[in-house]
């Protein structure tokens, strides 16, 4: 063999092993935050066998180590991971293996509830119950309640431009609520619903700062910091949200299949968990 021909054999080889090296040392978990990335590529990946690293739709994460099978790595990651979150948590790595399955992944808001289960569903703003029907008035002045948008995925979003990290998650949203409407149309819906604040002036902060692009909804809030269900019942904001911003994605039926207290960095993450809402629920 001529020795040029050995020296490009050579020079694909490290070319392949770099780019390996990379993707391995540059992965990024999903949904995860600059601590949750920090912790797996310093501490997990040099932590003793056997090892696990889990997560969940929302940002939750746990990893665990020193463990004498992988099954207790896994069954430890995974019940720690679950005291953080409602979401369901699958595993990212095994020791020294990744095996995130991206399928499992995007499918994680289900099992969606049959039409028999929705029947059985409290009402309330946890995984798997009926979400409230509140009732608000939407950007075409039309009054509506959440129960009007049956056979529709629901995004409900309760923010106030008063609200720091409300604004800082603003952008991300519009980018979502874009993305969204190009690939489904219709069939998911926006209900953005002000709190401690009148509809004029949010919409005077989002005029201020050209973000009128994602459409806002009046919440109806009253001083009292209550909004009205359809049955005409007063509900203390705080009992839809712990803390501002909060997110909930309803499925066809109203209900709740993912719920997030506080800002998300990256709301374009989301859209395949969307797509899979509006494939599979409401069967």
């Amino acid at each position: 063999m001529h020795s040029t021909s050995i020296f490009i054999i050579t020079v694909l080889i490290l070319i392949c092993i770099t780019n390996s090296v990379a993707a391995y040392e540059t992965d990024m978990l999903p949904h995860a935050s600059k601590k949750a990335q920090q912790s797996y590529h310093n501490d997990y990946k040099y932590a003793n066998l056997h090892r696990a690293f889990a997560l969940a739709s929302g940002g939750a994460w746990s990893w665990k180590s020193g463990f004498e099978t992988v099954e207790q790595a896994k069954e430890s990651a995974l019940k720690t991971c679950r005291k953080y979150t409602q979401q369901k948590c699958i595993l990212y790595a095994i020791d020294d293996r990744v095996v995130f399955n991206n399928k499992i992944w995007t499918e994680s808001w289900g099992p969606y509830k049959t039409r028999q289960q929705v029947k059985k569903a409290k009402t309330g703003t946890l995984v798997g119950h009926k979400f409230y029907d509140v009732v608000y008035t939407d950007p075409k002045g039309i009054e509506k309640s959440i129960s009007d948008l049956k056979g529709k995925i629901i995004f409900v979003h309760f923010w106030a431009s008063w609200c720091p990290s409300c604004r800082q998650e603003f952008s991300t949203l519009i980018d979502m609520y874009n993305i969204l409407k190009d690939i489904m149309g219709d069939k998911v819906e926006f209900v953005v619903l002000q709190v401690r604040e009148s509809i004029d002036t949010s919409n005077q902060w989002v005029k201020q700062h050209k973000l009128t692009a994602l459409p806002l909804s009046d919440s109806g809030f009253d001083t009292n910091n209550q909004m009205t269900l359809k049955t005409g019942i007063k509900i203390k904001d705080r009992t839809l949200a712990k803390v501002f911003p909060a997110s909930y994605v309803l499925d066809k039926n109203g209900i709740v299949v993912f719920s997030h207290m506080g800002s998300i960095e990256d709301w374009s993450e989301y859209i395949p968990f969307f797509k899979d809402a509006v494939e599979r629920s409401g069967k």
